[in-house]
């Protein structure tokens, strides 16, 4: 698939400190002053707005950042010396990149909705975990142990009765199919007489309406009528032909800079013409069938005229078997098999629970 990108948005970091949410070009912390780990990492907010600030696009659009060897401290992708201690950075470490962070989740506003303090009621930014004001936690509060413990004693015995329910008819379909259908015993039987059935099909030359891309439509045909299709995909848009772009879901890729890339995967549905026509061809015109018992089966014989002739063929054949007062017919296509079906003869015939005969062999 063709992947499109659609904009760059910011990322963000938890500082492993004070757990304070960070934008993902912030390289300290920006509520305790703690400097960004090597290894954090960049997650989407709840509501996300395309960058348009043109130096953090183009700084995402060079990829991964480069924390220094020697000191730490982060440098754009396109750095060669560090910022801070000027060491060469091809001793660096280059951030992880190319991990899808989820759907995009686009906010007109581009804000995440404010927080209130439950200590002092002043508002704070929605990416904040404790108060600008009075310094209390922003945290929700989580429910009182007893009652999580309540309902987590309550989930137990409706997920293992559930559990047990499933088991059961799983077992139980199981066991259907397999007395059914898989499990056979063998009984022996005589040959009591055969039946056989033999057809040829007729072709006859002549006007016969066909479909095919018009490409693939022979000059010798007539009656042409078109209409577009969807022919074929790609993962570009073809430069000829007419096409229909289709993609996906926007999704987030974490570029290693603090921002992430939105892309879509689209391919592109071609159109061509698919056309119906007539044209001189040979078609089947007739089935001529044959049956009758006896081990000497013979094949349909019809009179053709100057336009006809012989096409496909097929052959049937029926052993019918007698053991303690049953019948059971066992069908074959195979002649060799159905040759050895001597009237009389004995024979190990391995029935299902249905009473069908699954496989058949000599006795003798």
């Amino acid at each position: 698939m063709a992947r499109k990108v659609k904009g760059y948005v910011e990322l963000y970091w938890t500082c492993p400190s004070c757990a304070n949410q960070n934008a993902g070009s912030h390289a300290y912390c920006m509520s305790c002053g703690s400097p960004q780990p090597r290894n954090v990492d960049f997650h989407q907010g709840s509501l996300s707005q395309l960058l348009t600030d043109d130096e953090k696009i183009r700084r995402a659009k060079q990829g991964a950042d480069i924390h220094c060897g020697f000191c730490g401290t982060r440098n754009p992708a396109g750095a060669k010396n560090c910022s801070q201690c000027q060491a060469d950075l091809t001793a660096g470490a280059r951030r992880g990149s190319g991990k899808v962070l989820g759907a995009f989740k686009p906010n007109a506003q581009g804000a995440v909705a404010p927080l209130e303090c439950p200590s002092c009621g002043a508002l704070n930014a929605g990416t904040r975990r404790t108060c600008g004001s009075c310094g209390g936690s922003l945290a929700p509060t989580p429910p009182p142990a007893k009652a999580a413990n309540q309902a987590k004693a309550a989930g137990k015995p409706l997920g293992r009765k559930v559990f047990v329910i499933v088991g059961l008819v799983l077992f139980s379909l199981c066991a259907i199919v397999y007395f059914l259908f898989l499990r056979t015993t063998e009984i022996e039987a005589i040959v009591a007489g055969v039946e056989w059935q033999r057809s040829v099909v007729v072709e006859q030359y002549g006007p016969v309406e066909m479909e095919a891309w018009l490409d693939q439509v022979p000059g010798s045909a007539a009656g042409l009528s078109c209409s577009e299709r969807v022919r074929t995909t790609q993962n570009q848009p073809p430069s000829n032909s007419r096409f229909r772009e289709v993609c996906g879901t926007e999704y987030v890729v974490d570029t290693g800079s603090g921002s992430g890339e939105v892309v879509q995967d689209c391919v592109y549905e071609v159109y061509a013409d698919y056309c119906s026509y007539t044209v001189d061809a040979w078609a089947p015109y007739d089935t001529v069938e044959l049956r009758g018992v006896g081990l000497s089966p013979q094949w349909p014989q019809p009179s053709l005229n100057s336009v006809q002739r012989l096409g496909e063929q097929e052959e049937s054949y029926i052993c019918i078997f007698r053991s303690g007062g049953d019948t059971y017919r066992y069908q074959t296509g195979a002649y060799s098999q159905f040759q050895r079906c001597v009237t009389g003869s004995n024979w190990l015939l391995e029935i299902n629970s249905l009473g069908g005969v699954t496989s058949i062999t000599p006795a003798d």
